[in-house]
């Protein structure tokens, strides 16, 4: 070819089409148009190879982490999907071998940062309480983050913000229940063998509001957990299906006269008592018949509030402030029942030493709680209601009534018998 771009062949010239100087360089720039296409198809190709063979090397870390007891693809589809690429915490790794195990995911990002994705925790209960457990399986049923109310975050948040939604039942509460976060499917096995139950608890482990189609998935792999493991332990039980529906948890308070759910006992309390000044608030989930925990939350609302603190500074030696029991520390009253294998190593964190809230006793502590038990269904259960300070010496003279209001409801619901109440003189504050 000579420079003026003749190419020669068999000794012939043949001039190639000359289209001036711009038609030239229109053929040049779609030739490299052609490479960079070329190109930059070869590096799609060779990108999404790199995102299929992370996400099977990932699927794989889940599988082992999780000792086989989920499948990792919904896992991955967590919080919109799209991850390919995870991380396995070196600390937790689940296995149905131990009394008590988990595995923890973590989705990789930008090169050095991980975060939060989704965590699973597996809990087998043994027949005989003293065959496996020990002082890690205790539960203190008083942590502050069973308090239901937390200080405000940030300026655009209300005084006081509802710190979780409250247990809500998986269909009739059988199979467990959930949060707006997490999801608890328990295996309940039947009678001759070794294990009681098996519990899997399936997380949302990132900050994003959990989706009601991201809680459905984490209740699939809750209840995908409890099957295999129970299968794999001995444990026979027949799991029942997921509701078709999983209402929305709530986190706001409504009003007490017409509350329901698990705290329907309180509106017909009300209806028959004066409220006084007892909580005029209220938040509650729906009731179940044959669910392991419930719960429901009073409260005081602001205007009642500065309509009872005159009253209570007058008396109390050394009173909260207004502005502190408004932003900081709102009084509330926290009713919980708990039945089956949840009633094992209940305690009150209480100053003067722990108190043991054991099935077949009652009482109370020096912390505002007091507890009372019965039997549901063959199945040990134990009835909590705790007060916050000083709004336990606010209402000291309504509390034996309304703890036991609160109990026989739960128990009549329940279908429970042998019920066992505190002393009268528990209900005394000094």
């Amino acid at each position: 070819m000579d420079d003026r771009g003749t190419a020669q062949q068999d000794g012939d010239a043949r001039e190639w089409p000359d289209r001036g100087p711009w038609g030239n360089i229109f053929n040049k720039l779609l030739c490299v148009l052609a490479v960079a296409g070329i190109g930059l198809s070869v590096w799609a190709f060779a990108l999404e190879l790199i995102d299929l063979r992370d996400r099977s090397e990932s699927r794989e870390r889940i599988t082992a982490a999780c000792d086989g007891l989920i499948d990792p693809d919904p896992v991955l589809g967590l919080n919109g999907g799209g991850v390919d690429r995870v991380k396995l915490s070196d600390e937790h790794e689940a296995d149905t071998d131990e009394r008590s195990s988990g595995c923890l995911v973590y989705r990789v990002g930008d090169p050095g940062t991980t975060y939060g994705h989704f965590s699973l925790a597996l809990v087998r209960h043994a027949v005989d309480p003293d065959a496996e457990e020990s002082e890690e399986d205790e539960t203190e049923i008083d942590e502050e983050s069973d308090r239901p109310f937390r200080s405000p975050y940030t300026d655009d948040e209300p005084a006081v913000v509802v710190r979780h939604a409250l247990p809500h039942p998986l269909g009739d509460g059988r199979l467990g229940d959930y949060d707006e976060y997490k999801v608890t499917a328990r295996a309940l096995c039947e009678k001759g063998g070794a294990v009681s139950s098996i519990e899997a608890t399936a997380v949302a482990q990132y900050d994003e509001p959990v989706t009601s189609e991201d809680r459905r998935t984490l209740a699939g792999l809750a209840r995908q957990a409890a099957d295999r493991a129970a299968g794999r332990t001995g444990c026979k039980a027949e799991l029942p299906e997921l509701p078709a529906v999983l209402a929305e948890p709530k986190l706001e308070l409504g009003a007490a006269a017409s509350t329901g759910g698990t705290c329907a006992w309180y509106r017909r309390f009300l209806t028959a008592e004066d409220r006084g000044q007892l909580p005029e608030r209220a938040l509650a989930a729906p009731a179940s018949t044959a669910g392991d925990h419930d719960a429901c939350v009073l409260a005081v609302g602001e205007k009642e509030t500065r309509r009872i603190f005159p009253g209570y500074a007058k008396t109390a030696d050394h009173p909260q402030k207004l502005q502190d029991v408004l932003k900081y520390s709102p009084w509330w009253v926290k009713t919980e029942t708990y039945v089956g294998d949840g009633t094992r190593g209940l305690l009150s964190n209480e100053t003067l030493g722990p108190a043991v809230l054991a099935p077949g006793t009652a009482g109370t502590d020096s912390s505002g709680i007091w507890w009372a038990s019965s039997v549901c269904g063959g199945r040990p259960a134990v009835h909590v209601m705790w007060v916050a300070y000083p709004y336990d010496r606010i209402v000291a003279d309504r509390l034996e009534a309304l703890f036991r209001a609160y109990v026989d409801d739960a128990a009549e619901r329940r279908g429970c018998t042998g019920v066992t109440f505190p002393e009268k003189a528990d209900f005394a504050r000094s």
